[in-house]
């Protein structure tokens, strides 16, 4: 089943509509008001606990003492904080502008290297960047009539999610060893992440109990984390079989997905403007794929466990 030539296109395919719905999840999961520190806390115990089991099956290490640094800062830039700002933001949304705005991901990673001098210049590449930039202008320009008062700050608030996650690609792409897993660093920071949430959740007093899984907010938390996993661990086996070229087109069902489980969960209905800010986005994203030529780390999807 693996060697048919159609089997990466199901396998990137199936990880993007999983992970589109992940959007959709994150409204269920913020719907009746649990603090957002006490969600994310929650995340990365259904998260970690699916990579240490990855890692157990995959009998690689899931915890290593001497590459806590890399685990600590994946679980500062990478975890905790576009966590806050994603769920902060997540109940002002649409699960399509959520999607949008976190499918930004592969063109703030290309623009990010290109200023730290990682990347060299290439006009289709910037322009790709470009586009994405109007794309997010033309969610935050003109009148979405969104319920929120405030919806452009949270419109900018899920995007400074995604450029953290940018941050985090970057990270992982050069500031960590070839030699580490990256399902170890994923488990590792995610477990980090944990002993670092809890602590603060409860002596803030937002922590919520473990029976909060079993209600309909947690259940869609645990479907969140547990999604995500999964199309990761899809999503990473088709960049180790096809490389992360072809990998990258997954961005583009991510987006898509995200937008239509959104109508047909939630109604959702979209102006012109999203639409418009949708078809900008792909064709983006097209421009800063790069070719077979010169892979690049700019284009794949956020390696960390979140919606991405």
């Amino acid at each position: 089943m693996s060697n048919h030539r159609f089997f990466p296109y199901a396998l990137i395919t199936i990880a993007g509509l999983i992970w589109g719905v992940t959007f959709s999840f994150a409204l269920m999961a913020t719907s009746e008001g649990a603090h957002p520190l006490a969600i994310s806390a929650w995340q990365v115990v259904v998260t970690g606990f699916f990579f240490v089991v990855f890692c157990w099956v995959a009998k690689i290490p899931a915890f290593r003492f001497r590459h806590f640094r890399h685990y600590l800062v994946i679980a500062l830039i990478g975890i905790i904080s576009p966590n806050l700002a994603y769920y902060y933001a997540a109940p002002h949304l649409s699960a399509g502008i959520l999607s949008i705005t976190v499918s930004t991901v592969p063109l703030l990673t290309y623009g990010l290297m290109l200023v730290l001098h990682y990347e060299s210049v290439k006009l289709k590449r910037v322009f790709g960047v470009l586009l994405g930039m109007v794309a997010i202008l033309l969610l935050v320009l003109p009148d979405q009539s969104m319920n929120s008062e405030d919806a452009n700050f949270w419109i900018l608030l899920a995007l400074l999610s995604a450029v953290l996650y940018s941050v985090e690609n970057i990270y992982i792409g050069h500031g960590v060893d070839d030699i580490i897993e990256v399902r170890e660093i994923l488990a590792g920071s995610n477990i980090v992440a944990i002993f670092l949430q809890f602590p603060i959740a409860m002596y803030l007093g937002v922590a919520e109990p473990a029976s909060w899984l079993l209600s309909t907010p947690g259940l869609a938390l645990a479907a969140l984390a547990l999604g995500s996993g999964i199309a990761y661990a899809m999503f990473f086996y088709t960049i180790k079989t096809c490389g992360p070229v072809f990998a990258s087109q997954c961005a583009y069902i991510v987006t898509i997905s995200g937008v239509v489980w959104g109508i047909i969960l939630f109604g959702e209905q979209h102006s012109i403007w999203v639409w418009s800010s949708i078809v900008v986005l792909m064709g983006g994203l097209m421009l800063v794929t790069p070719n077979k030529k010169s892979e690049s780390l700019s284009t794949q999807e956020p390696v960390s466990d979140h919606v991405s």
